[in-house]
């Protein structure tokens, strides 16, 4: 389960921040989908009269990320995307090393894990993140098993 809509605007409320037509729209976008978007495909489902721009979609990104809304992913080449956040829980990534495709990972069973590292070392784990990098079904089918390179 992910932040709602109303439950965004609530808590963007609460937080004191506007309630813009355009931070509707853009919550709209990001609630539709279940996968990490970048900006710039957040851009492209906007309604072109709508008069979002890309200034404007950066700008809520970084206020949904200030009130906890949202996670955001940055790969090792430096792209980065934006999922809505699920509330009081976390998730991890499986990212394609040829395309930069980010999938989730829903439940993460790294507990046990944790709690061996915590007796072993004597830290007190307050978080934890997992990636992992492949080939995504569809560069297998493409031929594009370049592993190693940069995402396109």
């Amino acid at each position: 389960m992910v932040y709602s809509y109303k439950d965004i605007l609530a808590e963007l409320r609460r937080e004191g921040y506007k309630i813009t037509p355009q931070r509707r729209a853009i919550i709209q976008i990001m609630e539709a989908t279940e996968s990490h978007m970048t900006p710039l495909e957040i851009y492209s489902r906007t309604n072109s009269s709508s008069g979002i721009s890309l200034v404007t979609i950066y700008r809520t990104l970084d206020t949904l990320e200030k009130a906890g809304l949202i996670c955001q992913f940055n790969t090792q080449s430096g792209h980065t995307s934006y999922l809505l956040r699920r509330p009081r829980s976390h998730h991890h990534h499986l990212v394609c090393s040829v395309c930069g495709l980010v999938v989730n990972i829903g439940e993460c069973g790294l507990e046990e894990v944790e709690e061996r590292v915590s007796k072993d070392t004597g830290f007190k784990i307050v978080s934890h993140t997992l990636d992992m990098s492949g080939v995504c079904p569809e560069c297998q089918k493409n031929n594009r098993q370049t592993l190693g390179r940069d995402f396109c």
